[in-house]
This record gives structure tokens, sequence and C-alpha cells, in this order.
């Protein structure tokens, strides 16, 4: 999102984005326009532009993300699985891991041996690890000081890499000290 003289600009996608993940956690949007409450949000999410709104929806439906029928003559939007998808998708690209000013004690470690017919899913979780912070550690080890098990649960999930990719918790590692002073902990 960038920001012009107070006013809100969304970059491509990004209302769509909002949709999506609003339809994700709250199941369905029952669209009534004139109604004061869908102004309030319109009004408040996209600074009163109804236009992109309304384009966004129909580009979610002629995408297939969503689906919308009528019901007591108001529209209701609801998002298909492939909307779930791609709401995933959008998870997958903005995960960030919480770090602490404490650090426990402990190494996170993760390990994979991802075979040579699925290097492009073995390319996408390096480069993941690496956006999250992790450090290479050997050639397919990377570490990391914090928690992250849920995230890489997530990875693993979201790239079908679930027997490939190991976890580890260790206490003692070799080149500890200097690996403190990379994370800054």
């Amino acid at each position: 999102m960038t920001i012009e003289k107070g006013k809100k600009r969304y970059l491509r996608g990004e209302v769509a984005k909002i949709i999506l993940k609003s339809l994700l956690v709250g199941g369905a949007i029952v669209l009534v326009l004139s109604s004061p409450y869908a102004t309030k949000i319109i009004t408040n999410y996209f600074k009163g532009d109804k236009r992109k709104f309304m384009r966004s929806v129909h580009n979610l439906k002629k995408s297939k993300y969503v689906t919308s029928h009528y019901k007591d003559g108001n529209e209701v939007i609801e998002i298909t699985e492939k909307g779930k998808k791609r709401s995933l998708q959008y998870d997958f690209e903005d995960m960030k891991i919480k770090t602490s000013k404490y650090w426990d004690g402990i190494w996170r470690i993760v390990t994979y041996d991802i075979s040579e017919r699925r290097k492009r899913g073995r390319d996408q979780f390096v480069v993941k690890l690496k956006e999250l912070g992790f450090l290479p550690y050997q050639k397919s080890i990377f570490i990391f000081p914090f928690r992250c098990k849920d995230e890489i649960d997530f990875i693993k999930e979201h790239l079908f890499l679930g027997d490939e990719i190991h976890y580890i918790e260790a206490t003692h590692v070799d080149n500890g000290e200097a690996l403190k002073k990379k994370f800054s902990i």
C-alpha cells in the first residue's frame, strides 16, 4: 500500500487480498451496497472507492475465487476452495516469525532432503527460510534461535513437502557463539 497526500492507494491485487482474507475468516459477505454498514466498510478500507471494491469482487468472481448468489434480495459472496487456496498463498507470502528480546537458549534446526524432481518446491522452501531470517548451517540445514515450529509446519503443508523436512530443537551447536553474534542475541 502506498500513501499519497493522505489518501490510501492500493497496489494491484491488494483489495482482492483483503476481500479474500475477510471471506476466509467470515465465510461470506452479504453485499448490500445501499446499506450504511457496507458504505462504512468501503469508506474505512477503501477510502470510499466503491468502484475499485466492485471491480475487485468482479475479478474474484471471474477468477472463480468467489461465488455469489442472491438471498432475500441481497447478494451473498462466498469464498470457493480455489479462493481458500489463494488466500493461504497470501498467508505464505506474508509470513513472519515473531522474535523475542530474550532468547530461550534453544536452537531451531531445520533439515531437508528434497529430491531433484521436487526442485521447484525445494527452491521455494530455501528462499522462504532465508526470507524468514534462517541462516544456512550446512548444505541442507538451516538454523534459527526463536520458536518457529508452527511456521515450519505451515510451510511443509503449503509446499507439500511433509516427510522431506525435519525440525529439531537443540541446546548446543558448534559455533554457537558465532551464531549468537550473527543473530544479535
